[in-house]
């Protein structure tokens, strides 16, 4: 058996705002939302070369599994083309910034921002 692809699935306490982030100001472009009309339950955005999942926190009890609580068990890495410049960005956008971009071992630039709902993510670039 080989795992064909990933997608992370976040779930958030408010969808619209969750996509509105990663479509907004990371770039994401929608391509999938249950239910197709009205208020979301489930939307994926490809980032990249991957695509992301954000479900409704209630709606994964509807699939018999218990809530999810915010925390963070789990982080995102975005490569981008600069950490220093798309961090300002979210910045200036409201975005809370958990650590500033710095370099790190692997000869990359790196920042931690969280999402709306708390998840972090983390911007890295390669080394100018």
């Amino acid at each position: 058996m080989a795992v064909q692809s990933v997608m992370p699935n976040l779930y958030s306490a408010d969808v619209h705002r969750a996509v509105a982030f990663y479509r907004d100001l990371l770039g994401g472009t929608q391509t999938f939302q249950h239910p197709a009309a009205g208020p979301a339950e489930h939307v994926e955005l490809r980032l990249g070369d991957i695509t992301i999942a954000i479900s409704s926190r209630q709606a994964v009890q509807a699939e018999g599994m218990p809530a999810p609580t915010a925390g963070n068990p789990m982080e995102l890495v975005l490569g981008c083309d600069s950490a220093d410049d798309t961090v300002a960005a979210l910045r200036a956008a409201g975005t809370p910034v958990l650590q500033e971009p710095y370099s790190h071992f692997s000869g990359h630039r790196r920042a931690y921002v969280a999402d709306p709902d708390g998840n972090w993510i983390v911007v890295a670039s390669k080394e100018r």
